[in-house]
């Protein structure tokens, strides 16, 4: 995705109200930020915050389409089917998060 549309989503959105104010505290100095685009993350999660109880270890997004994907009888397809949708295993997520504050430090 380019950065024009991402700048054209609405507030809408999901992610969208958070997007924004991250990008304002950057304008404004407080931070200096990047965002990277949420994408499907699939595995079970294994951190602190789960122990904790405050994160869900389980992916949201996979059993919604895999429910409605047995609903209908058939997987979904958006337009040609010529969209790109990123995916990610949770590890790997959190091994490009370190890399990238090594990076930034």
């Amino acid at each position: 995705m380019d950065p024009d549309q991402i700048e054209s989503l609405p507030i809408t959105q999901d992610h969208r109200p958070v997007d924004l104010a991250i990008v304002e505290a950057d304008k404004e100095g407080y931070v200096k930020t990047y965002i990277i685009l949420p994408s499907t993350i699939y595995g079970l999660a294994k951190t602190p915050f789960v122990d904790a109880g405050v994160q869900n270890p389980h992916s949201v997004q996979l059993p919604i389409l895999i429910a409605s994907s047995i609903a209908r009888g058939q997987g979904g397809m958006i337009g040609q089917g010529k969209n790109l949708w990123p995916n990610v295993e949770i590890h790997e997520r959190e091994c490009f998060r370190q890399c990238t504050l090594i990076l930034l430090i």
